[in-house]
Formats: structure tokens, C-alpha cells, sequence
């Protein structure tokens, strides 16, 4: 080989060897970026995405920012606040026992796995101990807030009644907020759409086909459907149904984006009122305020926030396509602050880094008031 010859395919290789380099070093500079939490960057996508963003503020009874607050957004998790709400009340009532022992096994006809992000298995571990394969009722509860079991909302929504769970969005004067469905149901609903239409899931085409007809669904009839599904998976004691569902063969099709946009949805001013009225004390009954703070306030757990708040509990939730989280505290000198954000049609990179950025967002607020009331007015001036 000439020496020329040579020394051009040398260049080639070390050019080829530094382009890599450059693009494993940028991606490695970007998962980093990504997963390194900042709140500014949360302040700053809902200043430049008010079609995509809400955020509702009250500090001590005052509504200081109320951006995009009455703009309906899907709540992924979010929304079992309002079944905690049920369960407290319930429990205050005596028509619930919490420390009824549940048999796991109950839960599990309610459990797919690979589709709540860990969230069951997760609980399940953190149990210290199983008492014959039972857990007490209330732990169930603590499993939905604290880890977002998808699960254990579910066996909930079965135990409590939807009827009696929906009847609080009245009683809590939220005239938006849309009727709650099963959160675990509707994922089989583009099983049962096939059936019904004789359409092959493990043919593309037809798979295809048959998300279209489910994005094609009224939200009455897919919440109807969710619900037709609910009471199948009640009796659903050996797995038999989930079996045949199939679920892993269509999962990655694309239906995800679909439920998204199906979700229950709310405003953030109506989440911002809800957790007021668990903060304030006066509205509920001290029984079932006494039954909430033992659900809601998990994150009081943690040593850091014990020497911060007397109070502080929420809920979030997310999906690939939305991020949501309501809150409410009272710091050790008893300001009483209320948040809510939801932020929907997100994607990627910004699903994540708004994830991990939200808690310190929150937390900001919560311990720096004065500063960050003044960033959030003036980054949304003219905005709302």
C-alpha cells in the first residue's frame, strides 16, 4: 500500500474515532443535563408553553398565580386524590375497615404487569411484612398516594364504588372535573375492540387498525367500556382474561399516546382547591382529616421535610406524554401554601426533565416564597 494510500485511511480512522468520541461525550453530557434537576427549567417551559402548561399558586388563603388554571388537562395519577378523599371518608364512617387484611391476591387481578412503571412490585417490596399474604386495607391506600400502585387504585375503585368515588366531584364543587373511570381497564380496551371487530392484534395492519378505531371512541363510550372491563376483571380471580388480553402484543403500537389524550381530565385551580380543603382542616370532619394525613402525607417521611413543615403531602403523576402534581403544606411558622401544575403533550426529553426538575420547583416555592413568587410573575407577565 502506498504511503499516501496509508496515511488518508489513517485520517479517516482517527476522524471516524473523534466523531464518536464528540457524540458519546455529548450524550453523555445531555443524560446528565436531563437528569439533573432544575427548577428553573420548569419555570421557564411554562412561560414559553402556555398551550401545554398550568400552574395554580394560593399562599395563605390568597390566590397569588392562577396561570392556565381553568384549562382542562389530563391527570394522569394525580386524580387519586379524589379516592383517597372516598377512602378517608369512608373509613371516618365506619363503612370501611382500614386495618381489614387484603389478600395480595385480590390486587393482582387488578395488576398488568410493565405498565405502571414498577410501581406495584416497588410497594410490595417496601412491606416489611406480609401477614399470610395479606396486607391491611389502609396500606393499600398508602400504596395507591405513596407509590402510585395502578393496581391498587383499581381494587380500590372496586372496593369504595366508582359511584360513591365520583359523587365527591360534586361535593367538592368541582363543575369541570370529568367523571373517573378504571385506570387499569382501559388498557385492555384495544383488546376487546378487536375481538368485537374479528381484527388480528399480531397483524400490523390490523393492529393499526384497530387503534384507530379506539382513537375513533367518544370519551362516554371508552369510559363505558373501562368500566365494562372493571367488572370483568373483578371476577377475574386466576388471570385467565389479562392472559388472553395479550397485552404485550399491541402495547408498543402506539396506544400509549392514544390513552393519554382519553384520561380524566381537570384544571389545576379545581387541584388547588381540593388540597385546600385537606389543609385548611375545616371542611372535612377532623375524622377524616385524621384518615387523610395518615395517606397524603407521605412525604413527611423524610427527615428533611420534618424539620421544615408540619404539614406536607400531595400526589403526582405521569406518562410519556404528561406530568402532573398537586400539593399542599404548612411550614413549622404556619404559612399554608397550595400548588398545583399539570403539563400535557410533552415528549422525550422534556417528560423526563420535567420529573425530575418538578419537586425542586415545589420545594423553591415552598421555602423561598418572596424570590420565587416574584421569578413566576414576572417570567408569566402577559402570559395568562
Amino acid at each position: 500500500m502506498k504511503q499516501g494510500a496509508f496515511t488518508l485511511i489513517f485520517t479517516i480512522i482517527l476522524v471516524l474515532v473523534g466523531v464518536i468520541l464528540l457524540l458519546v461525550i455529548g450524550f453523555l453530557w445531555l443524560r446528565k443535563w436531563i437528569q439533573k434537576p432544575d427548577p428553573e427549567y420548569v419555570l421557564n417551559f411554562i412561560a414559553k408553553n402556555p398551550n401545554r402548561s398550568s400552574l395554580t399558586i394560593v399562599k395563605n388563603g390568597k390566590l397569588h398565580i392562577n396561570y392556565q388554571g381553568q384549562q382542562l388537562r389530563p391527570l394522569a395519577s394525580t386524580v387519586k386524590i379524589i379516592l383517597a378523599i372516598e377512602f378517608a371518608q369512608q373509613a371516618a364512617t365506619k363503612d370501611i375497615d382500614p386495618s381489614e387484611l387484603i389478600d395480595v391476591k385480590d390486587l393482582n387481578r387488578f395488576y398488568i404487569p410493565g405498565t405502571d412503571g414498577g410501581a406495584h412490585q416497588e410497594w410490595l417490596h417496601s412491606l416489611d411484612l406480609l401477614t399470610e399474604g395479606k396486607v391491611p386495607l389502609s396500606e393499600v391506600a398508602n400504596g395507591m398516594i405513596a407509590f402510585s400502585s395502578n393496581a391498587n387504585t383499581e381494587y380500590l375503585m372496586w372496593r369504595l364504588g366508582l359511584e360513591r368515588i365520583n359523587s365527591n366531584l360534586e361535593k367538592l364543587q368541582l363543575s369541570m372535573h370529568e367523571e373517573i373511570f378504571p385506570i387499569v381497564s382501559y388498557l385492555l380496551i384495544p383488546y376487546e375492540v378487536a375481538k368485537a371487530h374479528h381484527l388480528d392484534i399480531f397483524d400490523r395492519n390490523q393492529a393499526k387498525k384497530v387503534l384507530s378505531l379506539v382513537k375513533e371512541m367518544s370519551k362516554e363510550a371508552y369510559k363505558n367500556e373501562a368500566n365494562r372491563i372493571h367488572a370483568i376483571l373483578s371476577q377475574d380471580s386466576d388471570g385467565k382474561y389479562k392472559e388472553q388480553a395479550n397485552l404485550a402484543a399491541w402495547h408498543n403500537l402506539g396506544f400509549d399516546q392514544i390513552a393519554s389524550r382519553k384520561l380524566v381530565r381537570a384544571t389545576t385551580s379545581e387541584y388547588v382547591s381540593i388540597v385546600q380543603k385537606i389543609n385548611n382542616t375545616s371542611f372535612f370532619s377532623q375524622e377524616v382529616i385524621d384518615q387523610l394525613q395518615a395517606i397524603m402525607e407521605w412525604p413527611m417521611k423524610n427527615s428533611s421535610n420534618q424539620d421544615r413543615f408540619l404539614h406536607l403531602g400531595g400526589k403526582g403523576g405521569s406518562t410519556a406524554e404528561i406530568v402532573t402534581f398537586a400539593l399542599f403544606a404548612e411550614d413549622k411558622q404556619g404559612n399554608k401554601t397550595e400548588i398545583a401544575v399539570f403539563f400535557e403533550d410533552v415528549h422525550g426529553y422534556e417528560t423526563v426533565k420535567l420529573s425530575t426538575s418538578l419537586s425542586d420547583f415545589q420545594l423553591a416555592i415552598l421555602t423561598n416564597y418572596t424570590e420565587w413568587h416574584e421569578k413566576i410573575a414576572s417570567a408569566l407577565k402577559g402570559n395568562n
